[in-house]
């Protein structure tokens, strides 16, 4: 794969790529036309649900189409217009569609990306594979609270050290508790909404 790899061999922190990948599956199951740049685009204009999150601007988009492109995880095919511009029309390759399947089912390392990395995850799983939507939810929710466990061992062990700089880093600490705690309970909001899937 041509950009940050991850364990395993995924793709790591790169929500936008995974965005186009799930569109274009999207595309695939809904919209056999939909593989245009300028109708992926469309879902990053403001008043899309996706934008809420993530904003992506036509020239990035190519950018990233691009690089999957590069990576094997999409094709292009040209398309001759008389009296127009050629034009490409993307889609999933098998190892595109296996890279994003292997994305919507592993939970995110770290609090910091539930608000983006992880809500895109959860506007794709919802719609591409709703079965999944729970075991995504109950594998991040698991991730979090073994932080938030860790979180809780490093303040124990910072108020039996005679440290100078204690006080600030336990305002860190206790801050970053605080947001993976709120996450938690978050998740378990969304756990419960969701209907129950197979798992498999």
């Amino acid at each position: 794969m041509a950009v940050g790899t991850r364990r395993g061999g995924g793709r790591a922190g790169m929500p936008a790529e995974h965005a186009l990948l799930g569109l274009l599956a999207m595309g695939e199951e809904r919209y056999p036309s939909s593989g245009y740049g300028y109708d992926l685009a469309r879902h990053f204009a403001d008043g899309q649900p996706l934008a809420a999150v993530l904003r992506l601007e036509p020239g990035m988009l190519y950018h990233h189409l691009k690089k999957l492109a590069s990576a094997g995880l999409v094709e292009a095919t040209e398309e001759a217009l008389p009296g127009r511009p050629t034009r490409r029309l993307y889609a999933l390759t098998a190892s595109g569609r296996t890279e994003l399947e292997r994305w919507l089912r592993e939970p995110v390392a770290h609090t910091r990306e539930i608000r983006l990395e992880f809500l895109v995850k959860l506007f794709f799983v919802r719609l591409l594979a709703p079965n999944q939507t729970r075991p995504l939810v109950a594998g991040q929710q698991a991730v979090l609270e073994q932080l938030a466990g860790s979180l809780r061992g490093q303040l124990g062990r910072l108020e039996r050290e005679d440290r100078p700089d204690a006080g600030y880093h336990r305002l860190v600490l206790e801050l970053r508790l605080a947001q993976t705690e709120a996450a938690v309970a978050w998740l378990e909001r969304v756990g419960e909404g969701e209907p129950a899937g197979t798992g498999g």
